[in-house]
C-alpha cells in the first residue's frame, strides 16, 4: 500500500481559481499528502515542475493565458514520465478523447469525490513506482529519464512501458556490446533497433538485414562478403553488410530462425569481434555493433536448446530490450490511429477522413496480435474505402471478424469477442455494479490476507463500511 505521507509524494495542483485549488488541498491533506504546490498561472506551470522531483500534475482545463491541453501537451514534450491528471467541468467525450491522446493519465469531471480524488491518485503513483522499479533493474536511475527525443521521434507512443525502453535504450546506447530485442511480429522491433543506432551518436550507417532466409553459405556470404574466385560466379572481391556498417550498426532481424552452423559462426564473431571473408585466411576485425531482433521465444529456445545455442543467446543478450505488444498499451492506439490515417489518406491524395467514437472503442478492444502493423493493414483498408469523410465502426466490423476467426481457429476454436469489455473478459460476462462491488471487495480481502483493515485501504473505504458489508453478506 501506498503511504501518502511519503516525502517522495509531491503533488501540484494547477488552477486559475484559489477556491479550487483551496479544495483540491483539503481533499489531499485528509488523504495525509503534506507535500502539495499551488500554481494559479498557466504559464508557470514547467518552471515550477523542473524544481519538483516526480511530481504528480492535478490540471485544470479551462484557464487564461494558457488552457490545460496546451500546458498537458507543453508537459507531456519536456517531461513524459510526469502523470498528468485533468480535473475539468467539462464532460465533453472529444474532450476527453483529445487529453488521452495528448498523453493525460486520467480525466476527472467535477464535482470530484474523495474516492476518486484518491483511487487517481494512488493509481498514478502506482504506475510511477512500477516504472521507477523496471528501470531500476534494468540499472536506470529514473531520475535519469531523459532522452534524445530525436532518436525516437519516428516511435509514435505515450505508453510509459514504451518510455521505460526509451530510457534504457538510452542507457545503453554507447555500449558497443551487443543487443537482442524481443517482441511479437509488427511491434516496431526494426524502429528500436533503428532508435538504439541514433541514440549511439555513430557516424556508421545503420544496414539491416533479415537472416532468416539465408541458409550457411548465403549468411556467410552476405555478412562476411567474398574474395574472387572462393566459388563459381565470384568474378571480383565483394565486401560483406558487416564492414558496409563498419563504424555503425548491422541490424540481424528474425535472429531466432538462423541455422545452427550460422550461429556457430554469429558465435566466433561475437567472441573473437573477427571474421574471414569467403575465400580468404586473413581476418576482418568486425567495427559494427550487432543489434539482434525475433519474434519467437528465444529465452525459452535457449533454456531448453531447442534450436538456439544458449551462449549464442548470452552474447546476443548482454542488452536486453523488450517491445511490450500493443494490448499492452492501448493508450498508444488512438495516436496510431491519426498518424495511421493522416500517412494512409496522404498515399492516396484525400483528406484524412475522421474516425467515429465507436471505430475507435471497436480498436481498442481488439488484441492485435498482429500489433501496429495489422492496425495499418485495417486503417489503409478503411481509408480507401472511407466515402463519406468518416471512417465508421461498419467499415472496420468485417476486418475485425476475419481476424477474430483466425484468432479463435488458431486457439483450437476458443471465440474472443472483440467488443468485449475487460470486465467481461475477467468475469465472462459485463458483470451488474453490485457484483463489480462484491468482486472487488474479495479481491482485496484475499490481497490482505483477509486483514479487513488493510482491505478496507485498498477499497478506499472505511474499516466499519466493510464490516458493514460482509455482515450483510453473511445475513442474505
Amino acid at each position: 500500500m501506498l503511504n501518502l505521507n511519503d516525502k517522495n509524494v509531491h503533488i501540484v495542483l494547477v488552477d486559475d481559481e484559489q477556491a479550487e485549488l483551496d479544495a483540491y488541498r483539503f481533499l489531499l491533506e485528509s488523504m495525509g499528502v503534506r507535500q502539495i504546490t499551488q500554481v494559479n498561472d498557466s504559464l508557470q506551470v514547467l518552471a515550477t515542475l523542473e524544481q519538483i522531483p516526480s511530481p504528480v500534475v492535478f490540471l485544470d482545463l479551462n484557464m487564461p493565458r494558457m488552457s490545460g491541453q496546451e500546458v498537458l501537451a507543453a508537459i507531456k514534450e519536456k517531461m513524459p514520465q510526469v502523470p498528468v491528471i485533468i480535473c475539468t467541468a467539462n464532460s465533453d467525450i472529444e474532450t476527453a478523447v483529445e487529453c488521452l491522446k495528448l498523453g493525460a493519465h486520467d480525466y476527472l469531471v467535477k464535482p470530484i469525490s474523495l474516492n476518486t480524488f484518491g483511487s487517481a491518485l494512488r493509481n498514478a503513483l502506482e504506475i510511477g513506482a512500477l516504472r521507477k522499479e523496471v528501470l531500476s533493474l534494468k540499472g536506470i536511475s529514473f531520475s535519469e529519464g531523459r532522452y534524445n527525443s530525436a532518436a525516437f521521434e519516428g516511435i509514435i507512443t505515450r505508453s510509459p512501458a514504451m518510455e521505460g525502453v526509451f530510457q534504457y535504450i538510452e542507457a545503453i546506447s554507447r555500449s558497443r556490446q551487443p543487443a537482442l530485442i524481443l517482441g511479437e511480429t509488427g511491434s516496431g522491433k526494426e524502429q528500436l533497433a533503428r532508435a538504439v543506432h541514433l541514440s549511439s551518436g555513430v557516424s556508421g550507417e545503420f544496414v539491416a538485414v533479415d537472416v532468416s532466409g539465408l541458409d550457411d553459405t548465403l549468411f556467410a556470404d552476405t555478412l562476411f562478403g567474398h574474395r574472387k574466385g572462393a566459388f563459381t560466379g565470384a568474378s571480383g572481391d565483394r565486401p560483406g553488410l558487416i564492414e558496409k556498417a563498419a563504424g555503425g550498426t548491422i541490424f540481424l532481424d528474425e535472429i531466432g530462425d538462423l541455422s545452427e552452423a550460422s550461429q556457430v559462426k554469429l558465435l566466433r564473431l561475437l567472441q573473437e569481434g573477427i571474421y574471414y571473408s569467403l575465400g580468404s585466411d586473413a581476418p576482418k576485425q568486425c567495427r559494427a555493433r550487432i543489434v539482434a531482433a525475433t519474434n519467437l521465444d528465444l529465452v525459452g529456445m535457449a533454456a531448453q536448446q531447442q534450436g538456439f545455442r544458449r551462449d549464442l543467446y548470452y552474447r546476443l543478450s548482454t542488452h536486453l530490450i523488450k517491445v511490450p505488444p500493443l494490448r499492452e498499451r492501448r493508450e498508444d492506439i488512438p495516436l496510431l490511429v491519426q498518424h495511421l490515417v493522416a500517412e494512409a489518406a496522404a498515399g492516396l491524395q484525400k483528406t484524412p477522413p475522421s474516425v467515429s467514437i465507436a471505430a475507435l472503442e471497436l480498436l481498442m478492444s481488439h488484441p492485435f496480435p498482429g500489433n501496429i502493423r495489422e492496425l495499418k493493414t485495417y486503417l489503409f483498408d478503411a481509408v480507401a474505402r472511407c466515402g463519406d469523410g468518416q471512417i465508421t465502426d461498419l467499415l472496420l466490423q468485417e476486418r475485425l471478424a476475419g481476424a477474430h476467426a483466425e484468432i479463435s481457429a488458431a486457439s483450437g476454436g476458443q471465440a474472443i469477442n472483440a467488443a468485449a469489455s475487460p470486465l467481461e473478459s475477467l468475469l465472462g460476462r459485463f458483470p451488474s455494479l453490485e457484483e463489480l462491488a462484491e468482486f472487488a471487495v474479495s479481491q482485496a480481502l484475499a490481497k490482505s490476507g483477509n486483514n479487513q483493515s488493510q482491505a478496507a485501504r485498498l477499497l478506499g473505504i472505511s474499516k466499519q463500511a466493510l464490516h458493514k458489508r460482509l455482515k450483510k453478506r453473511e445475513d442474505s
